[in-house]
């Protein structure tokens, strides 16, 4: 690992960051970008798992709460990853943790960086899979144009299995079962529309519906051993 990297990394990790990752965007329609950016810094921040136990049938107020704070501070941690860039000579992108663009999807995927960083795989509910602390973590991103880095090589496979409980909880039925693949339109895996709709119907009072976590809550990798 360069300098810079190890900079980055240690950074992070200071400031509440579960794993770092590296990698090379590729020329796909995933790794292509308005700012011509050619490689990525990934990073998860995981979540409070008390907080995420909480959720049963629905989202809580104090999950609501955790889930914008943790974005707040991924959002400043990914400024603060540019200043580093920056000084070295570089260009930087902070990715915004969680802003969509177009209703459904954001400026950059987040989850796209992340497997190609090699820090987990997206899973049936369409959640990022982190090696770590399964789905139980939000997502950091920074595009960059910097040369320095030794990037990832390894992209892993989906790992549920036959496991479908994310499927059976879902309130919004949005999960369709199907395993994952590297370059799937996530329309393969999950109803984003659906998702939306239901959390925006059902639970208006908590957050405007921007929120459920449900599929986060029953995913078994997720879960800590008591």
């Amino acid at each position: 690992m360069t300098n810079i990297q190890n900079k980055i990394k240690n950074f992070l990790i200071e400031n509440g960051a579960g794993q770092v990752g590296f990698c090379e965007l590729g020329d796909d329609e995933f790794g292509k970008n308005e700012f011509g950016m050619t490689r990525a810094v990934s990073y998860t921040v995981p979540l409070s798992d008390a907080i995420v136990d909480g959720i049963k049938d629905a989202p809580t107020h104090t999950y609501f709460h955790h889930y914008r704070t943790v974005n707040a501070l991924i959002d400043r941690n990914s400024l603060m990853v540019g200043f580093i860039l920056r000084r070295a000579g570089y260009k930087y992108v902070p990715i915004p943790a969680s802003q969509s663009v177009d209703g459904l999807r954001g400026a950059f995927s987040h989850k796209y960086a992340a497997v190609r960083s090699g820090l987990g795989y997206v899973g049936k509910s369409g959640l990022f899979i982190s090696s770590e602390n399964g789905p139980r973590i939000r997502l950091g991103t920074i595009l960059t144009d910097c040369t320095e880095f030794e990037v990832n090589q390894r992209i892993l496979e989906c790992g549920c299995g036959e496991c479908n409980l994310c499927m059976k909880a879902c309130p919004a039925m949005a999960i369709s079962g199907n395993l994952w693949k590297p370059g799937e339109p996530r329309e393969n895996i999950v109803d984003a529309l659906a998702c939306s709709r239901h959390m925006k119907a059902a639970y208006q009072k908590i957050g405007r519906g921007a929120v459920c976590g449900i599929c986060m809550r029953v995913c078994p990798r997720g879960k800590v051993e008591k």
